[in-house]
C-alpha cells in the first residue's frame, strides 16, 4: 500500500520571517535613613529612570541568552534569570532548537517602550530590540525590592505590525487587570485567536468578534492546514487543536495611550495525524523522521507546540495578534 504525501505539517509557517541584569530590582528606597526624617518619595511617575531601566534590560538579556544556551536540565540557571513563559522555553529539550535563545545569543541595545508606574512592585519593564531585521518584545519583571528583574517572555513581531503609542515613560506605564476597558480580557482573546485557528474549523462564529485572523501567522497556519488536509486526501485525517497552556491561563497587558492594551500570553497547540485504512502507513519528512526517531507511523503522528503571542486588544473592536513565537516541544511518531 502506498503511502500518504509527505507534507510538513507547518510548512507554511516555517517560511516566515518574523519582522517587523542583574541589576537588583530595588529601585529607590521608599524614605532616606539619616538623622532626621526624610521627604517620601513622590509616588507618582515611572518607578525606573529610562537610563537605568536600559542598563537593567541590557544585562538581564544577555544572562537570559545565556539561560537559554544552556541545557534544559539547568535549572538553577533558568530560574535565575527567567520567569513565566520564558522558562517554559528555557526548559524545553535541547534537541529543539528555541528561537528565543537564538535571537539573545548577541542582544542589541534595547529601548525601553514602557516601565512600571508608581514606586510599589511588582515592577515591570517593555522593551524591543532589532536582531537580524526581526524586531522582538521582551517584558521585564521584578517581584519584589530585593529581587532582580528576570526575563518573563521574548517574542518575535510579525511582519508590518507596530506597537501603537504608549504613556509617555516618565509618567510610567499601569497594567491592566482583566477585562478592564477591553472588548474582552487576554486569555479569552487567545482562546478565540486559537479556536479560530482550529481544524476542523469551529461552527461557533463568536470568536470572530474578538480577534481577527488576517495577520502573516494566521493566514499561514490556515493555509498551511488547508494544504495539509488536501495532501492527505484519502489517505490521513489532520486535526489542529489549541489550549491554554497553564490551567490559570497566565497573561500580561499593558495600557496603551488611548485605552486599549498589549497583551502576552502563551498557548499550547497539538497537531495529529493518522493514516486511514487506505493508507496503512505515513511517510515523515526527514527533519520530523530525525526528531521523532522515525521513518514512518502506522498509528498517528503527534506534534505538541508552545505559542507565545503578542496581542493588541481595543477598547470595542476586535483584537490583532502582533507577534508570534512558535515553539516545537515534544514528537510523538508511532
Amino acid at each position: 500500500m502506498r503511502s500518504a504525501p509527505t507534507s510538513r505539517l507547518v510548512a507554511g509557517i516555517a517560511g516566515f520571517g518574523l519582522a517587523a541584569g542583574a541589576l537588583t530590582g530595588c529601585g529607590f528606597p521608599e524614605r532616606v535613613v539619616g538623622l532626621h526624617d526624610a521627604k517620601v518619595e513622590t509616588v507618582d511617575g515611572a518607578g525606573v529612570p529610562e537610563a537605568t531601566a536600559v542598563t537593567i534590560t541590557q544585562r538581564a538579556l544577555a544572562q537570559a541568552g545565556a539561560a537559554f544556551a544552556a541545557k534544559a536540565s539547568d535549572t538553577k540557571t533558568h530560574k535565575a534569570i527567567l520567569t513565566g513563559p520564558a522558562l517554559r522555553i528555557a526548559a524545553l529539550p535541547d534537541k529543539y532548537t528555541d528561537e528565543a535563545g537564538t535571537s539573545l545569543k548577541n542582544p542589541a541595545t534595547p529601548t525601553i517602550l514602557a516601565v512600571s508606574a508608581g514606586r510599589d512592585w511588582p515592577r515591570r519593564i517593555l522593551a524591543t530590540t532589532l536582531v537580524d531585521g526581526v524586531q522582538w518584545l521582551h517584558v521585564l519583571v521584578s517581584e519584589k525590592p530585593a529581587e532582580a528583574y528576570k526575563l518573563w517572555v521574548t517574542v518575535p513581531m510579525l511582519p508590518g505590525s507596530s506597537v501603537p503609542a504608549l504613556p509617555p515613560l516618565s509618567t510610567g506605564t499601569d497594567l491592566v487587570e482583566g477585562d478592564d476597558g477591553l472588548v474582552a480580557d487576554p486569555p479569552a482573546v487567545l482562546n478565540a485567536y486559537g479556536h479560530l485557528l482550529d481544524i476542523p474549523a469551529p461552527k461557533d462564529k463568536k470568536w470572530a468578534k474578538l480577534v481577527g485572523v488576517k495577520d502573516p501567522y494566521a493566514t499561514g497556519v490556515l493555509a498551511a492546514s488547508k494544504a495539509q488536509v488536501k495532501a492527505l486526501g484519502k489517505l490521513g485525517t489532520f486535526t489542529r487543536q489549541h489550549d491554554p497552556e497553564t490551567k490559570s491561563a497566565e497573561s500580561m497587558a499593558f495600557r496603551l495611550a488611548d485605552g486599549s492594551a498589549l497583551a502576552f500570553g502563551q498557548q499550547q497547540r497539538v497537531d495529529l495525524m493518522k493514516p486511514t485504512s487506505k493508507a496503512k502507513r505515513l511517510d515523515l519528512p526527514s527533519d520530523l523522521a530525525s526528531l521523532a526517531g522515525e521513518k514512518s507511523v502506522t498509528k498517528q503522528l503527534r506534534l505538541d507546540w508552545l505559542l507565545t503571542f503578542a496581542t493588541v486588544i481595543p477598547k470595542d473592536k476586535a483584537a490583532t495578534v502582533i507577534g508570534v513565537s512558535e515553539q516545537l516541544r515534544d514528537i510523538e511518531a508511532k
